[in-house]
């Protein structure tokens, strides 16, 4: 489609409460307002350390790729630019 997506990193201790297709308020850069996004893929698998080789202390920092997708309305926002999500 034409919108497009924020391509975030979730810290481990917020991904149990994620879910697709969860709404998600995302801030973008240069903007005074909100966007309300759509949770749309999560990572199942950290995307830096592998789980195994960490104890309890170091699991809360890894990161999980994700992506939420913003409404066609805002399809005339420039790729790259720094945004970021609510989470809850």
């Amino acid at each position: 489609g034409n919108a497009p997506f924020a391509r975030v990193y979730v810290p481990e201790p917020y991904r149990v409460n994620l879910r697709v297709n969860q709404k998600l308020m995302v801030n973008v850069d240069g903007l005074d307002r909100k966007i309300e996004g759509t949770l749309r893929w999560i990572s199942t698998e950290p995307a830096f350390s592998p789980y195994y080789a960490l104890n309890q202390e170091e699991r809360s920092r890894l990161m999980y790729l994700a992506e939420v997708q913003l409404p066609e309305s805002e399809k005339d926002l420039p790729n790259g630019i720094p945004a970021q999500v609510e989470l809850p």
